[in-house]
């Protein structure tokens, strides 16, 4: 005869490892050709710890520590998932049949600048900073063929140095550099991504040079907006000292006139807009400017990530004409690391590089929804780029390409 209490007791220790601090997943995703977790806030487990435990604001929770040994079992468990719900509509967004692959494994330094151009089938991305290129910097990009599955390397004419940045636009390539000191200041430029000829639209602010771009977006009325970072004077790729705090600009595309909108005392680095859910014809502000601070990494006289550095991301109203922010308000606090590239989907949801891998944000309430891991280990998520139902990630490690996914992402413009 089966003792039902000593049966209930192993069954209950049994799934403690896996039903304990996880929370069970909708039935469509236990069957996924991908690894799922669950962890939500509804759960005890999660809400309530057993004591000690203790993390670093800049890890993962899964490298947390925990003198629980069934829930530290659960936290290595998670290091071998691709997606990592923390809220029941990221199921919906990304759907069961989402699948990642990392396509290219290439050297652990950063990756930047993803593009993916829809006409040609391409992704153009960047290896930025030291150690590669001559003393970090770069005078090429890399091309990845979806089709093909080939990458290669390629030059503008005439070449490009230290892209950092890039967004397609009427099927036009435009990428921000942070130059390379003597050589070439920072500018903005637009790239034939038929011919790779390069031509430089913007290299001042009324003759005063810029920090060294980090990124940018192009809202729906083909406005630029570029954030000017400290990061190639700490990374030494530019040989000046910064001329002014990092700054964001939004820059008419009519008179390519640049205003300041933004100053910062940490540093600007992503950035991204989306169009006004709530615009109309008398609404005063027809785009949403999302932006992280990155003053969590310092650089010179040392190179160091700081946990008391600001890593908020703001959300901002923009003016009809653009121009002037307002109503700023703390959307988010990355559940670890930092915020680095950040892209606004189709229907306004936010994608950032978050280290460990991709956190989806969702606009509104400012929750981070789940993430799209990168494999762990050294590996790090930097920036996005969207396709119609895939995104592709670049970073430390090399690329990853998202399929499949349950949401369209592509914007309309």
């Amino acid at each position: 005869m089966v003792n039902l209490g000593r049966l209930l007791s192993t069954l209950a220790t049994s799934a403690c490892v896996t039903a304990s601090y996880l929370s069970t997943l909708p039935p469509v995703f236990q069957n996924s050709s991908s690894t799922w977790a669950w962890v939500s806030y509804s759960n005890p487990s999660v809400a309530v710890l057993p004591e000690p435990f203790n993390r670093s604001s800049l890890d993962a929770p899964l490298e947390g520590e925990i003198s629980d040994v069934s829930i530290a079992k659960e936290w290595s468990f998670l290091n071998k998932t691709n997606f990592i719900a923390y809220d029941e509509r990221f199921f919906q967004i990304i759907g069961p049949n989402t699948v990642i692959e990392h396509v290219e494994q290439l050297a652990y330094q950063t990756h930047e600048a993803p593009c993916y151009n829809k006409k040609t089938n391409q992704v153009f991305f960047t290896e930025w900073g030291p150690p590669g290129g001559v003393n970090g910097t770069h005078d090429w990009q890399y091309l990845y063929d979806v089709a093909s599955g080939n990458l290669s390397k390629i030059q503008t004419h005439p070449p490009t140095l230290n892209a950092h940045g890039c967004v397609v636009y009427n099927d036009t390539l435009y990428v921000v550099t942070d130059g390379s000191g003597s050589k070439e200041i920072g500018t903005l430029v637009k790239i034939d991504p038929l011919t790779w000829k390069k031509e430089v639209i913007l290299n001042n602010y009324f003759a005063q040079p810029f920090l060294g771009f980090n990124d940018l977006d192009i809202d729906s009325d083909g406005n630029y907006w570029l954030t000017d970072s400290k990061s190639a004077y700490g990374r030494g790729l530019i040989d000046f000292y910064y001329p002014t705090n990092p700054t964001v600009y939004f820059v008419n595309a009519t008179t390519m006139r640049p205003r300041p909108v933004h100053i910062t005392t940490g540093n600007a680095n992503g950035v991204a807009v989306a169009l006004n859910p709530h615009d109309s014809t008398r609404s005063r502000q027809k785009h949403t400017v999302y932006l992280p601070d990155t003053g969590v990494s310092e650089f010179l006289p040392v190179s160091k990530k700081n946990p008391f550095g600001n890593r908020g991301l703001f959300a901002h109203d923009a003016s009809i004409t653009g121009g002037v922010l307002s109503n700023p308000r703390l959307l988010n606090n990355p559940i670890s690391y930092f915020y680095d590239g950040l892209r606004a989907s189709r229907s306004g949801l936010l994608f950032a590089g978050a280290g460990d891998g991709v956190d989806v944000i969702h606009p509104a309430d400012g929750l981070t929804l789940g993430t799209i891991r990168v494999g762990g280990g050294d590996n790090l998520a930097v920036g996005i780029t969207f396709g119609k139902h895939e995104l592709w990630i670049v970073g430390r490690g090399g690329l990853w390409k998202v399929s499949n996914i349950a949401e369209r992402l592509d914007r309309d413009w």
